[in-house]
């Protein structure tokens, strides 16, 4: 992978949270996510995880990142709301997404040529999810879409292994 291009990896995760600039997540790599809801709503409980790499180059400069939930449907893409609050200048087509801007600066201890991680946690408890299926977090920098996590949204007593109501079997 080149140093000098600005890259984002995303995870969904049961938690995940940043402290001292360090990514704490917990139950890595889910791709499944369970709901006890069998009607719509459908709430969930994730965590995105992502950790956004910064070459010296893009050091020292604002940049823009942007997550949208979207739905992946028979008939195309359709973005579920993860945020009410549209920033100053934005378009209203973006509205429903996260926005972050930022700007990593370059640290008196770094070596020339160094890159800088940031890491980023979004937990979403409850979080209401339309209908069962399919969808993915899109994560962009400067409008550039960078990482896709993908995910299953099922009823508990849909997923492979669960409980049927009232417990175990009887033998």
């Amino acid at each position: 992978m080149e140093t000098d291009i600005l890259t984002a990896h995303g995870m969904l995760c049961d938690f995940a949270e940043v402290s001292g600039g360090k990514l704490f997540i917990s139950g890595a790599g889910v791709n499944l996510v369970g709901t006890a809801a069998s009607e719509a709503p459908h709430p969930v409980n994730i965590s995105l995880a992502i950790m956004v790499r910064i070459p010296w180059t893009a050091t020292n400069h604002q940049h823009r990142l942007t997550i949208e939930l979207v739905e992946e449907t028979d008939t195309g893409r359709l973005r579920i709301p993860i945020n009410e609050i549209l920033p100053p200048g934005a378009d209203e087509a973006d509205k429903g997404m996260i926005f972050a801007l930022f700007n990593a600066g370059r640290s008196p201890t770094m070596v020339v040529g160094e890159l800088t991680l940031m890491p980023v946690a979004l937990p979403m408890f409850g979080l209401p999810l339309p209908s069962l299926g399919s969808y993915s977090f899109s994560i962009s920098l400067d409008g550039t879409e960078v990482d896709k996590v993908s995910f299953r949204v099922a009823t508990v007593m849909n997923l492979q292994g669960a409980m049927p109501p009232g417990g175990p079997p009887m033998m």
